[in-house]
């Protein structure tokens, strides 16, 4: 009775566990779309572009400057992974997923994106940065 009781435990976990790194993968945003995107760019164009800002604000100047917050993920050709995945989770019967799945989570985190405007008084861009949340490098 408890050997049942152990096996249909670890079943139940392995089960839940499993595809946790391939939903993640499959659900990766694709990469920003910030062709054109720079000075001269309306603000309108750029809310439009990556949504509301985190946080707006006024400088010393009187000009205008947005705050965004977006995610930028890998090429949709970069979701081949998932063929590995799955197998990773057939062959360790979802063992893999310790590893993968932390990975995946990694992996979207590093994809998030801030973007800071500024704006001039026609609300045309007049300086635009952006930078990895972590700041390493340019999304």
């Amino acid at each position: 009775m408890k050997t049942s009781v152990v096996m249909l435990m670890l079943v139940l976990l392995m089960v839940a566990q499993s595809a946790c790194s391939v939903y993640k993968a499959a659900t990766q945003p694709p990469p920003a779309d910030l062709q054109g995107v720079g000075i001269g760019t309306s603000r309108q164009e750029l809310i439009q572009r990556l949504g509301a800002p985190k946080f707006s604000d006024t400088d010393a100047q009187g000009r205008k400057q947005d705050s965004f917050e977006f995610y930028s993920g890998m090429h949709s050709a970069s979701k081949s992974r998932i063929i590995l995945y799955v197998a990773a989770d057939v062959f360790t019967l979802t063992l893999a997923e310790l590893i993968l799945w932390p990975l995946e989570l990694t992996v979207m985190e590093r994809a998030t994106c801030n973007g800071f405007a500024t704006y001039d008084q026609s609300q045309k861009v007049e300086a635009w940065k952006v930078s990895q949340k972590d700041g390493v490098q340019d999304c």
